[in-house]
């Protein structure tokens, strides 16, 4: 998979009902992730190497980083599940994953690169 770095206020815009869905979410009682440093993490790792990255190598860099429970399961899911933005300017996954990201206060974050095409063994 191939990323790319994007600032934050680049993205498309996201409901208040997504809002309103995270807020619920937090307050029932499901694990706190550290968006703002899974972000951080996202640019400086897509920045040492953008392209050809495999979910094994992925996760153990999040590994390496000193992610641990929630945190390295939303890190993986960065892979199996990217942030990804059409070519419209429209989410086609990772809005409410984005919402929250946004809120922790980051400036920049890794999405799925637009022009990658996965590879059909």
């Amino acid at each position: 998979m191939d990323f790319v770095v994007r600032p934050i206020s680049t993205l498309p815009d996201v409901t208040g009902a997504v809002r309103e869905e995270n807020n619920w979410r937090i307050h029932e009682g499901y694990p706190a992730v550290d968006w703002l440093t899974i972000a951080n993490l996202s640019v400086v790792v897509v920045q040492e190497r953008a392209t050809g990255w495999e979910f094994d190598a992925w996760n153990r860099r999040g590994d390496e980083a000193g992610l641990f429970g929630p945190d390295l399961f939303a890190w993986g899911e960065f892979h199996s599940r990217p942030l990804g933005v059409g070519s419209e300017g429209t989410w086609v996954d990772g809005r409410h994953r984005a919402a929250l990201i946004a809120a922790s206060g980051a400036a920049h974050v890794a999405v799925v690169d637009p022009q990658w095409l996965p590879a059909w063994d």
